[in-house]
């Protein structure tokens, strides 16, 4: 019981501040040896455990801030929102699909004149058993998406629903891709969006897909 103690506390206490039932000033004291070092310890983390404390974060969003952390909604909602937001850009021809819209309060559909802006991230488990850190952003100045993954020390590719879409390198860590490929390519997906990283092996003078 006595070595089991510390596995018990903080399983107790993960689970209160998933609840958001632990105070803040708590909640800083406990996970600061993270918050300091969150893109380098992160990946480290099993991924049930990254998605817990991202949605810690989530839930205490003023703990991420104090430490200069901006904790986007997951990627696979920001796509959803994406998604949901561009087919409604092309009303002359009838959306095939439907998503089920992310429960995130940065719909701004209802004001076409409003600039529309979607970002979400995520740590991912790749092929080889390693993790990356993703970031997705749109905004509708440029109609084009963009994809970044840091600190990156190796090629890989992103898969949506199956489909590669572009390939980030160590060079290259943030790459765009049409708006209008990128809808493309959800169109393709079922109701639920997927996202796999894959290791890539990129020969010196070879550049990602940034189309």
């Amino acid at each position: 019981m006595f070595e089991r103690f510390p596995d018990l506390l903080f399983s107790n206490l993960r689970r209160q501040m998933l609840l958001g039932r632990v105070p803040a000033q708590t909640v800083l004291a406990v996970l600061e040896p993270l918050l300091s070092n969150f893109h380098e310890l992160m990946p480290q983390l099993q991924p049930e455990v990254q998605t817990d404390f991202e949605n810690i974060l989530r839930i205490y969003p003023d703990v991420a801030e104090s430490r200069g952390i901006s904790v986007k909604p997951p990627v696979p909602d920001s796509l959803n929102l994406f998604a949901e937001y561009w087919s409604q850009r092309r009303r002359s021809t009838p959306a095939p699909f439907e998503f089920d819209m992310a429960a995130e309060p940065q719909q701004k559909l209802e004001s076409p004149g409003m600039p529309f802006v979607s970002e979400g991230q995520g740590f991912f488990g790749t092929d080889k058993g390693n993790s990356v850190y993703l970031e997705f952003f749109y905004s509708d100045e440029d109609d084009c998406a963009f994809f970044e993954c840091r600190p990156l020390s190796f090629a890989v590719e992103i898969h949506i629903c199956g489909i590669h879409m572009l390939t980030l390198t160590p060079s290259e860590p943030k790459q765009k891709i049409q708006a209008d490929r990128l809808f493309d390519i959800l169109k393709k997906c079922s109701r639920k969006i997927s996202v796999k990283v894959i290791e890539a092996e990129v020969k010196p003078n070879e550049s990602g897909d940034s189309s």
